[in-house]
């Protein structure tokens, strides 16, 4: 690509980021300031589901990469999310089922995948190891409300980085105050 050439693509680029920021400006957006994220929300959003899985993908599967390992953790994300849709539609929300949902279907889609492969233990090991670490994480949180990442990585004796996306399949809730990151556990 010629010197030319980029920068006219890099223009081109610029023209479409500056077309997004006119039309959000003249608009007008919601600027009011949140002290928690709610995963819970989020993870009905398309693009969020993808954050997620990609983040899976990431952290737990090795750099030879397979497509249909994406596919596979696609697929259980996207139950997830789709089944604490139904279980709140359903208004089992009520009834504090929407945070025991998406970990046992969580559970449940990660060892089926993982018997699946049972004739090949480096591929079920990932899913054995979300699956293990979802069983942590619902114990800790047992007996914990609340708690800051580095908390529950010591106490797991399981990377942060891995727990993360777990932690926002599972629709917990995250308050960020300066450098700090409390995760608060589902109601229900």
């Amino acid at each position: 690509m010629t010197s030319s050439h980029f920068d006219d693509y890099v223009r081109q680029v610029e023209d479409r980021l500056g077309s997004v920021v006119e039309t959000v400006l003249q608009r007008g957006y919601d600027d009011v300031s949140e002290e928690l994220d709610d995963y819970a929300i989020m993870i009905t959003q398309f693009e969020f589901r993808k954050v997620v899985t990609f983040q899976l993908y990431e952290v737990y599967f090795p750099p030879k990469r397979h497509e249909f390992e994406l596919q596979l953790l696609t697929d259980i994300v996207e139950a997830v999310a789709q089944s604490k849709l139904a279980v709140f539609l359903g208004t089992a929300a009520l009834s504090g089922f929407v945070g025991n949902t998406a970990y046992e279907v969580s559970k449940r889609l990660l060892a089926h995948v993982a018997r699946k492969f049972q004739k090949d233990k480096n591929r079920s090991k990932p899913f054995r190891e979300i699956e293990t670490n979802l069983r942590s994480i619902q114990r800790y949180f047992d007996t914990h409300k609340q708690a800051r990442i580095e908390d529950i990585s010591a106490a797991l004796d399981v990377e942060s980085e891995k727990l993360e996306p777990l932690l926002k399949l599972l629709g917990f809730k995250c308050r960020r105050r300066k450098k700090q990151r409390v995760w608060i556990k589902p109601s229900g």
